[in-house]
């Protein structure tokens, strides 16, 4: 697409920053504008009055339904066409909810007019595009995500017996009275908290009584 007019629509309810934003796309040789709209609807309305664009800007937060919801939408109905989040906000939860929804980019509103031109080029050719400022924590969430899974993986290799002992470790409770609880013996319990460490693949009964809690297995007392 590099040598082919790149169409564009812009959603964002906030008629400065949208004005701007067309002004500074508008005027950019190999960008065609064809429209810049308020909200989901008037967008709709666009794809019917002026065809499908390659690259929506969509703001986050918008009144009725927001930008990630449009996205979702719109990325089933038209996949082909790539959205862009444009944003003041720069949280985690924001970035991750819209790439989920199917974004291939995630602009903050601050960044300077060349680099929007720059990531609605790059991003016509299918390439992710995140913001230097947030492309950090998005790599930290995922690595972090990860571990998580890692985590959830080694708890199905738990026994039932072992995982109702970790439940009871979480909880702070000694081998002896989860022995009495349970009508085990101490060596019994201390056989699997054995397991337990090995299967996590930790060294002791602080470590695996926080992994336990972190993935919300020490909610559920028996």
């Amino acid at each position: 697409m590099a040598h082919e007019t790149i169409k564009l629509v812009i959603i964002d309810d906030h008629p400065v920053f949208r004005e701007g934003l067309r002004q500074c796309l508008d005027a950019r040789k190999g960008l065609k504008l064809l429209a810049a709209v308020a909200g989901g609807d008037a967008m709709w309305q666009a794809f019917e009055t002026h065809g499908l664009p390659d690259i929506v800007l969509m703001d986050v937060e918008m009144p009725g339904a927001s930008g990630i919801e449009l996205t979702q939408q719109l990325r089933q109905r038209y996949p082909e066409v790539r959205v862009i989040m444009l944003t003041a906000f720069s949280d985690t939860e924001r970035v991750f909810a819209a790439l989920k929804a199917g974004a291939i980019g995630y602009l903050l509103k601050n960044v300077s007019p060349d680099e929007i031109r720059a990531t609605v080029e790059r991003a016509a050719t299918g390439e992710p595009m995140l913001s230097g400022e947030i492309a950090g924590r998005v790599l930290q969430e995922f690595e972090r995500e990860r571990a998580e899974e890692r985590d959830r993986a080694q708890l199905s290799t738990l026994t039932d017996r072992e995982e109702e002992i970790l439940r009871l470790l979480a909880t702070g409770e000694p081998n002896r009275a989860i022995g009495e609880r349970l009508f085990i013996s101490q060596q019994t319990v201390k056989n699997h908290v054995a397991s337990i460490f090995r299967k996590l693949q930790v060294n002791d009964r602080t470590k695996a009584a926080l992994l336990a809690v972190k993935l919300g297995l020490g909610e559920r007392r028996s």
